[in-house]
Formats: structure tokens, sequence, C-alpha cells
């Protein structure tokens, strides 16, 4: 690591550019780099988010429309996770702000899954393009399942404008997913807002859309414009409905007899007794055989109505031959078979959770997982799909997994050219300013993967450097997707014996 002594480069505290004008050119050496900007916005900086306000209402001043704006900087919050949502929960609520300023930020608050924020959608009239974004995101809040967007007058509402405005939409909100989200409930409601869109659509490819947005609908109107779509051979979600569709159950019990409803979702099926969701799953958890991951499912989702119940599965299983990750589930269990006390270990080794995470302890099962939902642990997939890969936003999201240990401390990625990529004789470099000090390493490029290798040795590197015990760790992972952990070493020492987890190679 070559370490010199060095101020951080004035442009990180420059002005944004204009985007509406066009990302492609708007970047350039004069303003802080791209990515610092964005995961400076999802992280909820209050400074970054002024320049951001600053930046649009410059836009705006100089003849842009408001549609334009929104389609250029809504993207910057794009690929957010959970980020402090504090700042911009005020501006949109601040009458003093720019409308076209209002309707930006709505994005940076899509992400969010704080209570406040979720009233806010539901009580204010959002967006329409904001409020699909939220509505798209929240169908993913528990990480093992999705779920279903019940049917409501404002999402008719909201999907609607999407669906009439689609050529004005910012990137990857189309009317394909406000559609979808429209048709997600079997509903009277919703066939008809679906067959009122369809009817008014004049573009083929939209009323195909449209009629694929119908699968789930019973609606005799609906069901035969998603039948005439289907004989046209071209609509995946045709495969999936002659799979599911010819006499689904309408008791809920049998759905998840016939894997027609997962594990997760059926113990949250309140119509069927508590005492009968549990008997269903601990009897399809019971029978485990070879590599059953249904049965897995069941388990977790049987650990959330009985924990008791659960560990007595465990333990049964625990005499077979399992795979290691399914073993994982098992430890967790017959070892702390007590609610709250995998919990209260990890606390004892000195990894809570992170300040201001929102803990959701009855989701988490095995000790990773309590780590992910802490905010110690970040699971990506090394392959990025893009060029350059953006080492330093995986570097600031690793470095929040400890706060303090790094603070302050910013990062920048030098990629190689495009013409070096491509003739396969590039490296990256990696930079980190902080203290008064410059640090970089090479890392190399393997296309459109992240070199993870190098990430992680960086980051220990500088931890080491500024007096840091935190350290950064890859756990065993069997495909493309990394889980790194970090905390005090040897808090993760202890981790690694107690056969919680397992530590996995980085290059792999």
């Amino acid at each position: 690591m070559d370490v010199r002594d060095s101020e951080v480069p004035s442009r990180f505290q420059a002005p944004l550019p204009d985007l509406s004008r066009g990302e492609e050119y708007a970047w350039t050496s004069e303003h802080p780099p791209r990515s610092f900007v964005t995961d400076a916005l999802c992280a909820g900086d209050p400074d970054m988010g002024e320049r951001l306000v600053a930046s649009v209402d410059r836009a705006v001043a100089s003849g842009a429309s408001t549609s334009e704006v929104v389609r250029a900087y809504a993207n910057l919050f794009y690929d957010c996770g959970m980020g402090r949502c504090a700042w911009a929960r005020g501006v949109v609520l601040d009458a003093k702000r720019s409308a076209t300023a209002r309707e930006v930020v709505w994005f940076g608050l899509a992400r969010c899954q704080e209570p406040e924020v979720e009233a806010l959608f539901e009580e204010q009239e959002a967006p329409a393009f904001a409020y699909v974004s939220y509505l798209d995101r929240r169908r993913w809040r528990d990480f093992r399942s999705s779920t279903p967007v019940p049917f409501s007058p404002r999402l008719e509402r909201a999907a609607s404008e999407v669906v009439r405005r689609e050529k004005e939409a910012p990137f990857l909100i189309n009317a394909r997913m406000a559609a979808m989200l429209l048709g997600e409930t079997d509903s009277p409601r919703a066939a008809e807002a679906l067959l009122k869109l369809h009817a008014g659509a004049a573009d083929a490819s939209l009323r195909d859309d449209l009629a694929a947005a119908m699968y789930r609908q019973s609606h005799p109107e609906a069901r035969a414009l998603f039948q005439a779509l289907c004989a046209q051979g071209r609509e995946p979600l045709c495969e999936r409905d002659e799979r599911s569709r010819p006499e689904v159950p309408a008791d809920p019990r049998e759905q998840f007899r016939q894997e027609l409803l997962s594990p997760g979702e059926f113990a949250l099926r309140e119509e069927v007794p508590r005492a009968e969701r549990i008997e269903l799953l601990a009897s399809r958890a019971s029978a485990l055989s070879g590599e059953d991951w249904h049965a897995v499912r069941c388990l977790e989702a049987l650990a959330t109505l009985s924990r008791e119940k659960a560990v007595e599965v465990a333990k049964a299983w625990d005499s077979r031959p399992l795979q290691e990750e399914m073993r994982d589930t098992v430890r967790a269990l017959t070892r702390f078979p007590a609610s709250g006390a995998l919990g209260a270990y990890l606390d004892g080794l000195g990894l809570r959770a992170v300040p201001g995470r929102l803990i959701a302890e009855e989701s988490a099962l095995t000790a990773e997982e309590m780590l992910l939902w802490r905010g110690r642990a970040l699971v990506f997939d090394v392959e990025t799909g893009q060029f350059p890969n953006e080492h330093d936003s995986l570097l600031r999201e690793l470095a929040a997994l400890a706060p303090g240990a790094l603070s302050g401390v910013l990062f920048e990625e030098v990629p190689p050219t495009f013409e070096e990529e491509q003739a396969g004789t590039g490296t990256y470099r990696l930079i980190a300013w902080g203290g008064g000090k410059r640090y970089e390493i090479k890392a190399q490029s393997f296309g459109d993967w992240y070199d993870l290798e190098a990430v992680l040795s960086f980051l220990n590197a500088l931890a080491r450097a500024r007096g840091s015990d935190v350290r950064w760790i890859s756990l065993a992972t069997t495909d493309q997707v990394a889980h790194v952990v970090a905390g005090p070493s040897q808090s993760l020492s202890r981790l690694l014996d107690s056969g919680l987890v397992r530590t996995g190679d980085s290059d792999e």
C-alpha cells in the first residue's frame, strides 16, 4: 500500500453538475465522483442533500422542465439500500422548497422502512413514480420472499399515472412494473382498473404488458385477455400460469401443501388457526429429504410461530447428513433454543447493532442473518454487470459495517481506460484519503467482477494504519454472492471458533 501526505481534493466539496442536459458528459474532474455523490445521498447525508437541491434548482432556473429534472436526478437514488431518511423526510414536507426538488427527494424516501416514512407515503399524495418505486421495494422487505402489494385506490391512481406517463419515467420505472403491482391481488377493482388502461392503450407492447399483469385475476374478461396473450407464445408468465393457475385451491392449507404458497407466506395466513399452521409447517419440515431447501424454509417459518417446535424439529435433523448451509440453521436453533439467546450471545462478542440500524430480530434465525439485520454484514453479487465496477462504492458500504473504524475516510476508484480494459492490460487504482494521508493500492481488472480480495485487503490495511482492531472477513459461500462481516478482530475470531459461521476465500 502506497502512503503519502495529502489533503482531500477540493472536488469532493464542489457543487453537483446540472444533470438535466444528460449525465454522460455532466460529471467532469471539477465535480465530486458520481459514486461518492450517490452513496452520500443514499446514506442521508444532509450536506450532499443540500447540494442536490441546489443543483435541481439551478437546472429548473436554466429552463429544464420538471419531468426532465425528475427523470435525470431520481436515478441518483436508484441503488440506495436502507439509509438515514430524516433529511429527505424534512425536505418533502417543507413547503418552502421548490416543488421539483421535493419530487426528486421523494425518491430518496422510497427505500426507507421507518414507520414515519411509510405513514408519509400513505398520508401524503406522493408523486406517482416515487410511490410505485416505494411499493416495488416494499414487496421485498423480507429477504426470504416477496410480499404481495394489496390493492388500494392510491395504488390505482399511481399505477395508472405511471402507465399514462411512461415516457417520462425515471430509469427502471415503467408501465409493466406499475401494472404488475396493480394486478398482484386478485380483486375486481384491480381487474377493472387494468381493463380500463388496456382499453385506452394505443401501443401494442403496452397492451401486452397490461394483459400480462392480469395473470392473477379471475375476472372473466381479464382472464380472456391474459390467455389471448399466452396464445402468442411470448409471455414468460404464461408458463408460470400453466403450472399454477388450473384448479388453484382456495384453501391456503392446500396451497401450502402443493407448494403454491411459500412457507413464509403461509405462516402469516391468520385465517388458518395458529396451531394448525404450526402443525403443518412442522410436519413438512420433519419430512426433510436430501437437499430439501423447501423443508429449510418451512423450519425458518415455523420458528417465527413457535421457536420451541422449531427447536424440536432441528434436534431431529441434527443426526442427519446435511449441507453446511442447512446445518447453520440447525446450530442456531439447537444451541440457542430460547428466543433472544443468539442475539445476547452476539452482544457478548461485541457485535451489537450498528447505531441507528433497524433490527428485526424475529426475522433473523442464523447468526449471519442476525448480523445482516444489525448492519454488521453485507451480502452482494461479486459480478457487477457494469464497467467500471465502482470498487469505491463497495468500499464505502463495507466501511459502514464498522462505524468509527474509518470515520472521515473518503474513497475513490480510478478505473483502467476502456482500451486497456478491452486489451486486458488495465488495473484499477483504489485510493483513500483521511487524516492528512493518501493511501493507494492496485486492484485487478476482472471484467465486470469486483477484485474482492483487494478490497478486503485495503480495508484491513487502512484499519491497521489508523490503529483500529476492526477487520473485514469473507464468509463461506457456494456461489458468486459474497458474504462479508466486520467487527473487532477478537470478536470475529471467537465467532468463527463457535462454528456459527464459516470463513471463505475472498478470491473464490
